[in-house]
């Protein structure tokens, strides 16, 4: 086992134990015990083992409250549709959202308010989906659990003098017919969709930050803007510098397998899969992972169901999954913590060297549209700019209209 395995299994004990003293037990008026329950957690996959660690540490120490995951797999949209059944036959007490569904969540009455304790030690950004992208709101439709934000990987020996190169500065730069670049830009399916979406966002963002609005997310009206923000990538991938992948997975397998490949934008996950991969650059410390001068802002957070009959005992557990302790476990196990003192704790800072990056990045990151009919413009938006990048059909005033008539 390497070093920075031990260190990472140590510090997630560690941080166990003392999450354990942070749990609660229940009582009635009286001091009687309240009836043992189940609480329901729908939520997607987590490869990262993070999750289900802190639902064994919370199980342990409430035996009268326990936490039972129920996941749903499938594409986003099938996720999606699952967690929409759960929560309006009332068979779940607590929901894992992709930020990008807090609003239509709200709008339809699934979920309801939670207070949130502490509220100055989350990062600003991984608040603004919560507030439904009010900065001023001092309502909160879920608590922040995990964030995240597109990186670059780079495979290489340092170069400082690269560090503020944006996306089109590099697929401007790289060889015809290399193939050095590797992103979510494959032709979308339904499972790859909100990753390739996102991919276009940030390629357009570093050619123009003015495509989406800084505050809420909406995208420019003016044709002409999109159009130049998205030539650069169509040219690399009509000169082949660019190797097309569909999801993360897909990706990060790539840039392991192929040593041609240079540049990689994932999630910040991804450094840790590559570390399970045994990956040679890796371990000779070869592959940094640097912000973006602007990414695309990404995560989960954790809401009450309207409809459960425990909101009480499940804020209890939303509240323990963002706690500081908590909150280091899913930094150890490669996720962006949503909480300031992650990034502050020196021996995160020991074993993963893209620490303070990964929060600079999370702090510039824009979001996507807050609205409750986000999808329906992430599939106008991969629609038209797959056929702009794989059909050779250019953006027309219809790509423009489609996204606004999505917004409302």
């Amino acid at each position: 086992m390497s070093l920075m395995y031990s260190r990472r299994d140590f510090l997630a004990g560690v941080l166990a134990t003392g999450a354990i003293s942070a749990a609660t037990m229940y009582f009635a008026p009286g001091g009687r015990p309240l009836p043992p329950v189940g609480l329901k957690l729908v939520t997607g996959e987590d490869p990262t083992g993070a999750r289900d660690l802190l639902i064994s540490i919370w199980n342990q120490a409430n035996p009268r409250t326990t936490l039972v995951p129920d996941e749903v797999t499938g594409s986003t949209a099938d996720q999606r549709a699952a967690m929409i059944s759960r929560a309006t036959s009332g068979n779940a007490d607590i929901l894992n959202l992709d930020i990008i569904d807090l609003p239509y969540f709200q709008s339809k009455g699934y979920i309801t308010p939670i207070e949130l304790r502490n509220v100055d030690e989350f990062l600003p950004a991984t608040l603004m989906t919560s507030r439904l992208g009010d900065p001023k709101s001092t309502e909160f439709w879920a608590a922040p659990f995990n964030t995240d934000v597109g990186m670059l990987f780079d495979r290489s020996s340092a170069n400082p003098s690269a560090d503020d190169q944006t996306l089109t500065e590099i697929i401007n730069t790289l060889p015809d017919r290399s193939l050095r670049f590797a992103g979510q830009l494959e032709p979308i399916s339904s499972s790859t969709q909100e990753a390739f979406t996102t991919n276009i966002l940030e390629h357009a963002l570093s050619q123009n930050e003015q495509i989406l609005d800084d505050e809420d997310g909406r995208p420019a009206k003016e044709l002409e803007l999109w159009q130049a923000a998205l030539a650069p990538l169509r040219t690399a991938i009509t000169k082949k510098r660019v190797t097309l992948c569909g999801s993360e997975a897909d990706t990060t397998g790539k840039f392991h397998t192929q040593k041609f490949v240079r540049y990689m934008r994932n999630w910040p996950a991804q450094y840790r899969e590559l570390q399970q991969l045994d990956n040679p650059d890796v371990k000779a410390s070869l592959i940094r992972v640097r912000s973006l001068p602007v990414g695309i802002l990404g995560g989960q957070s954790l809401a009450l169901v309207e409809k459960s009959t425990q909101n009480s005992r499940a804020s209890e557990f939303i509240h323990f999954a963002t706690s500081e302790a908590a909150q280091k476990i899913l930094a150890s196990h490669g996720l962006p913590a949503t909480h300031n003192s992650a990034y502050a704790d020196t021996d995160l800072r020991a074993f993963i060297p893209h620490l303070e990056d990964m929060k600079g990045a999370v702090e510039k990151a824009r979001m996507r549209p807050i609205h409750p009919n986000y999808n329906a413009f992430s599939k106008a938006l991969a629609n038209h700019t797959d056929r702009l990048l794989h059909k050779n059909a250019d953006l027309t005033t219809q790509f423009v209209e489609d996204l606004q008539k999505a917004l409302g």
